[in-house]
């Protein structure tokens, strides 16, 4: 696998993403499909623990249809057990993918033997009953259930073998089970195509039932590890985790004491206040984590509770007054564990409160006079106003809570209607099941027909049920979203727009979905969505049937599309030779263009459409904006035109540009920083030739700061600013001058510059007597820098206002990875001048390599510069350490430990301070050691503690002897 991996491409890589947290020694898999294979191309997959390091890589050889499954990853020893989040990297070609999963400290204990054979007796006896119910035959097991492992595992495979269907694996786990299909799928087709025997796909299927076997007992590691016997190129699948919530860190809960401690109006007495700000000063809060949590909802239904105090009804009296003898009680108690003592009573009080809020919603319904639902008012009316009346005379709030289901029954019953009506729409316009439309409709004209509530109420539990088996039916949203994810990634290839619309919809109804799971969205809502997942469900087969069904025809009609355009940009390439190969670099421009030509053409040859057009688009538009710059001006650069030389033409003429103007209006106070203005612009101009136009942007932006900055002309007479009014787009002006008489006004005169010196605007006013003055004028519309003269009787001072250039230039994924590389050059560079001192400047090897990675940057060939850049690093580490013979020194990285050594050579035979520095390629001090060596001089230090990727310098000073080591971090 190459050291650098650069995505030029989009994400062609899906997984079964669910990860969560896991305990330390619990096993992990990955599941996937890769879109767009390559030949002979491996898969390879990376785990990197909290510290940096490489704690797992597999090289995979992905199936025919893409599907991979990676070998079981048990989170356990010294660099995969560490507590932490962890990342998985894939990579494949030019494709990448990465996801993120945590590490607890808590160990994850396995299931004994016992606890297996009791699970799996279930999981036989459960088979056998479905079996049953499917086929409707008696029990298919004759004999009693076994008691051993063995024996049930036989067992239960033999009831799938005799008794497989389709239906059967929607019973198995969701997470094993795009894993599983895959394996069968991949048998039977096999056996079509007469490459494997009947005997030997009949002993393979055997072994994916003993994989679901041991899956459902919860001994993942061997469902995998038999799965991975089946599958060549494919390991390990990650089970379901249950995600635990996140605990709050310190800082969340130090702001959360902070809120307690400022709220008024609360249950909280000066006691309670007092002890929370003793925790918050203290910094004790983690202790009281769940204490403060409790807390929280105390005061949030103490509040609510207030607020439906003021609620004048008599179905409320009994909570209010419940409450407000309550409340006076909370307010006394002296610490937090009293006042939580208390909070059973106050949640009582707000369940019922929250009780009365259903009943009030069906009381509107009662008392509402629509005529739409007449009928059902009418039929609900006796049986609320008997509930009414009994919790009118109620005499105690616990009667409330008794009467909970009755309220809970007449929310159903009003609700109902509406329900069905949305869900009947919805399901219209999404073309959902007829069948369950149909069935929709009639239990809505049950409901319009009704003759009593226990009709209506049989009908929500009808509703409801068929609400439930849609739910049972469909696949879990994990699963469905991975199939969406990876059918997009084939629609993308296929440039296939109309499914991808319908894919887009699945995916932003998935999403709605998983949203609404940490809320608490209404019933309606529910069942919207469940309508809409089921729609999701069902259209998903007929996609990627669809998708499958991509025929050669349809593959040619668009590739021949993209071939003659980029046979059209190459004929208008070659025909331009004609009058142009004798402008400067023409060819160079043209033979690049070709180039890229010839790279849509092997995407055309790799199945890649999306990325094929995407291409030629581009570059029609590099064609286009290269072609009319040589028409412009064919002699303007010595080097010819590209992209990026035009990028670099323009932002040179803007460093010119403040040149000039640091020329045009220099002055004694601006001397002190030119030294700084000229390292900015040295630095603007290295971004440039390297190609890093990022971060030549906001130089750019800090050149133009810096000088609006300093760049002025003082005067001790004048004193004033400049400030910018953002609503009525104003510059306003204001200050003093210095006055030898206050009982007259003198006359100032502002002019206003450009860059360039020309003029853009003047005005003329006077101060006050007291020598204050105020103004305003229109801000200019252009981007630059504008000087801003105030002139008071022969006194001149300036300021100058700083329109921020806005840059329109776009960029992809490769030129930000080529700014990556930019920058992590740039560091190296510096980093090199800075500890090599003459090994660097007299090492001509030094040389050689930054010209060729500056050449790699002109040409943006990113593996020529990453490959350079190692050479670098290596040459760095080999060619820059400080020898000398009185301190011999060394530094030695591996594993997490660093391991310093060395000796001083001297006359005097007693220990001495030593300190040693570690700089990291920023040139930042990262360690500060302090050590004594031995009588002899010998000293030794291990530090154990990670350190990130790159090169490090270790540097010790003795005296006025400075040597030096250098360690890379891979």
């Amino acid at each position: 696998m190459p050291v650098y991996a650069f995505a030029q491409s989009p994400d062609r890589i899906t997984i079964l993403d669910n990860f969560g947290d896991y305990e330390h020694g619990e096993p992990l898999f990955v599941y996937g499909q890769i879109a767009n294979l390559v030949d002979d191309s491996f898969l390879i997959m990376q785990i990197i623990n909290p510290h940096g390091d490489l704690c797992q890589i597999q090289q995979l050889i992905p199936q025919e249809n893409g599907v991979f499954l990676t070998d079981v990853i048990p989170l356990k020893g010294r660099i995969c057990g560490l507590p932490g989040e962890y990342e998985i990297k894939l990579f494949y070609g030019d494709y990448t993918k990465s996801t993120k999963f945590n590490v607890s400290s808590d160990i994850h204990s396995e299931s004994t033997t016992e606890q297996k054979v009791l699970l799996a007796q279930t999981l036989v006896s459960e088979h056998a009953s479905l079996i049953s119910e499917t086929f409707d035959i008696s029990n298919p097991i004759s004999n009693e259930i076994p008691d051993t492992l063995s024996e049930l595992k036989s067992t239960y495979v033999d009831l799938w073998d005799e008794f497989f269907v389709d239906e059967l694996i929607f019973e198995i786990n969701p997470l094993i089970r795009p894993a599983v299909v895959n394996s069968l799928d991949s048998v039977q087709e096999l056996l079509d195509q007469d490459e494997i025997s009947f005997e030997i796909a009949k002993s393979i299927e055997r072994t994916v039932f003993e994989a679901i076997f041991y899956y459902e007992i919860n001994d993942k590691t061997t469902a995998i590890n038999l799965l991975s016997d089946i599958f060549v190129d494919i390991t390990n699948v990650n089970p379901e985790k249950t995600v635990s919530p996140r605990a709050p860190s310190f800082d969340e809960l130090e702001e959360t004491l902070l809120n307690l401690m400022k709220k008024s109006d609360t249950v909280m007495s000066k006691s309670v206040k007092t002890e929370i700000g003793f925790i918050f000063a203290r910094g004790t809060a983690p202790i009281y984590s769940d204490d403060i949590t409790e807390l929280i909802d105390l005061l949030s239904k103490s509040r609510y509770l207030d607020i439906v105090s003021r609620k004048q009804s008599d179905l409320y009296r009994l909570v209010n007054n419940d409450w407000e003898s309550v409340k006076p009680s909370l307010t006394e108690k002296e610490s937090i564990s009293e006042l939580l003592a208390s909070s059973a009573r106050v949640s009582e009080l707000h369940q019922a409160s929250i009780i009365l809020k259903d009943m009030s919603d069906v009381e509107r319904f009662v008392s509402s006079d629509s005529e739409e639902n007449t009928d059902l008012i009418n039929l609900v009316k006796p049986e609320w106003d008997n509930l009414e009346s009994k919790l009118v005379l109620a005499t105690s709030v616990d009667e409330i809570l008794e009467s909970e289901s009755e309220i809970d029954q007449m929310v159903q019953v009003i609700e109902i209607s509406s329900r069905l009506g949305k869900i009947i729409e919805i399901s219209q316009i999404s073309n959902v099941d007829s069948g369950l439309t149909s069935d929709w409709k009639s239990l809505l004209e049950t409901v319009e027909n009704a003759q009593s509530v226990d009709e209506i109420l049989a009908v929500v539990s009808e509703f409801d049920q068929t609400m439930t088996e849609l739910r049972e039916k469909r696949n879990p949203l994990v699963v469905l979203e991975f199939e969406y994810k990876s059918m997009k990634e084939k629609a993308e290839l296929q440039a296939d727009y109309q499914n991808l619309f319908l894919i887009d919809n699945a995916l932003n109804i998935l999403e709605t979905a998983k949203q609404m799971e940490s809320g608490n969205p209404s019933i309606t809502r529910i069942d919207r969505i469940e309508v809409l997942l089921s729609w999701a469900s069902e259209k998903a087969p007929q996609i990627k049937e669809d998708l499958d069904s991509y025929d050669k025809d349809a593959f040619k009609i668009r590739a021949s599309d993209i071939l003659q355009r980029a046979k059209s940009l190459e004929n208008l390439v070659e025909l331009s030779l004609t009058k142009n190969r004798f402008l400067p670099n023409y060819i160079e421009f043209t033979d690049k263009l070709n180039e890229k030509i010839d790279n849509v053409r092997d995407l055309v040859i790799q199945n890649d459409l999306e990325q094929a057009d995407i291409l030629v688009r581009e570059l029609f538009d590099e064609w286009t904006l290269v072609s009319e710059k040589y028409v412009e001006d064919p002699y303007g650069s010595d080097v010819g035109y590209n992209v990026d030389e035009i990028k670099r033409i323009e932002f040179r003429e803007r460093l010119q540009t403040y040149s000039d103007m640091t020329s045009t209006f220099y002055n004694n106070d601006f001397t002190n920083h030119v030294d700084g203005y000229k390292q900015l612009m040295n630095e603007a101009y290295e971004l440039i030739d390297i190609g890093n136009f990022v971060d030549a942007e906001s130089k750019v932006t800090e050149i133009g700061d810096y000088l609006s900055d300093y760049l002025v002309l003082k005067t001790p007479s004048i004193m004033y600013d400049i400030s910018y009014d953002h609503e009525k787009d104003i510059w306003i002006l204001n200050g003093a001058t210095e006055k030898s008489r206050f009982d007259y006004r003198e006359n100032l005169y502002v002019t206003v510059y450009n860059m360039d010196g020309t003029l853009h605007s003047n005005m003329e006013f006077t101060d006050t007597r007291q020598g204050n003055f105020y103004t305003q004028w229109n801000a200019p519309a252009e981007s630059g820098l504008y000087v801003v003269m105030l002139q008071y009787k022969d006194s001149k001072a300036t300021q100058i206002v700083h329109i921020e250039e806005e840059f329109e230039y776009t960029y992809n994924s490769s030129d930000l990875d080529m700014v990556d590389l930019a920058r992590e050059f740039e560091e190296l560079e510096s980093f090199a001048q800075k500890f090599g001192g003459e090994n660097f400047d007299n090492n001509s090897r030094f040389a050689s390599v930054i010209t060729e990675i500056k050449a790699g940057f002109d040409d943006k060939d990113a593996q020529s510069v990453g490959n350079n850049l190692d050479e670098l690093r290596t040459i760095i580490e080999r060619y820059l350490p400080i020898r000398n013979p009185n301190a011999p020194i060394e530094a030695i990285y591996a594993e997490n430990e660093l391991v310093i050594s060395g000796r001083i050579l001297k006359t005097v035979q007693f220990s001495e301070d030593l300190f040693i520095d570690i700089y990291n390629q920023r040139g930042e001090r990262v360690e500060e050691i302090a050590l004594k060596d031995d009588p002899s001089g010998l000293f030794n230090k291990v530090i154990s503690q990670p350190f990130e990727n790159g090169v490090y310098v270790v540097q010790l000073q003795y005296h006025d002897l400075i040597v030096t080591d250098f360690f890379k971090v891979p």
